[in-house]
């Protein structure tokens, strides 16, 4: 009779273990298909941003980092320990990602995607398996643009800031020059701080970048922070920088030769030179 029962007793155990199976499965087929949609209602939006061109990579480096972090995958997923409110945790972000999806509501959709993943992370494996995950997932959140309303605000904001602080140093070499808003007068000419001179766009591509330098190059979280942070204030200078030059060009040369390949050129030696930058305090702070 007593075997018996430990016979019973054994096939519930292994019935409720393929019962829990099932539902882990399910649960990360379900999450996993609710990320199509929103990658697919995120590309709208990296195709009409002119500061979004890069974010088709981020997944794929988002994927890399987890990668790189297998050795500790290995070792947490040798004893998985689910836990008990798993699933509802990934229902309750399924949920946010299907109202956002019929709200159409794109940032929510986006930020949705990283939300949903760490949901199902944490429903296979606890706090345990998140863990080394977290870089991953907040990595894959910097693919999502902020709301137009808010680019627009940063744009325009950053743009008085470059005209004012350039012409400022401008005026005290002694370069006869005034600023109105984001437009600089100089004598003849009427010079107007376009978009790309902002610096947003050298900010939004140069972060996921500083975020992989921080942590490949740096040890410690505070230095990684310092590595990523250094982002805003080098490319603020080097547009600075930018923009003064051009300003002297135009004093010099006139306005057709500030213009055309040579104004990109200035744009991509941006880019080059603030990357230098953070590989540089990445290197000083580790």
């Amino acid at each position: 009779m007593t075997s018996v029962e430990d016979s019973s007793g054994d096939l519930d155990s292994v019935k409720a273990s393929e019962i829990d199976r099932l539902l882990t499965i399910s649960v990360v087929v379900f999450g996993l298909a609710l990320c199509v949609p929103g990658l697919l209602s995120l590309s709208f939006l990296w195709e009409s941003s002119l500061f979004y061109g890069h974010a088709y990579a981020i997944p794929v480096m988002a994927a890399y980092l987890a990668y790189a972090n297998l050795g500790s995958l290995r070792i947490v997923s040798a004893e998985l320990r689910p836990p008990l409110w798993g699933s509802l945790v990934v229902f309750g972000a399924a949920t946010l990602q299907v109202l956002a999806l019929m709200g159409d509501i794109r940032t929510v959709v986006g930020l949705g995607i990283p939300l949903l993943l760490g949901a199902i992370v944490y429903a296979i494996g606890g706090r345990r398996l998140l863990a080394p995950m977290t870089l991953p997932l907040i990595f894959l959140a910097l693919m999502v643009p902020p709301p137009r309303f808010v680019t627009y605000q940063i744009l325009f904001r950053l743009k008085l800031m470059v005209t004012e602080v350039a012409v400022a140093v401008l005026q005290v070499v002694g370069t006869t020059v005034t600023a109105e808003g984001n437009q600089i007068l100089v004598p003849g000419h009427t010079l107007f701080v376009a978009d790309a001179c902002s610096g947003l766009t050298s900010i939004v591509t140069l972060m996921p970048l500083a975020c992989i330098v921080a942590y490949f190059l740096s040890h410690g979280v505070w230095r990684r922070v310092i590595v990523v942070a250094s982002v805003v204030p080098l490319t603020f200078v080097a547009n600075v920088f930018r923009v003064i030059v051009t300003v002297r060009m135009v004093s010099t040369h006139g306005a057709e030769f500030a213009q055309g390949v040579l104004h990109e050129t200035f744009g991509l030696a941006t880019y080059v030179i603030g990357t230098l930058a953070v590989i540089g305090v990445a290197r000083i702070t580790r």
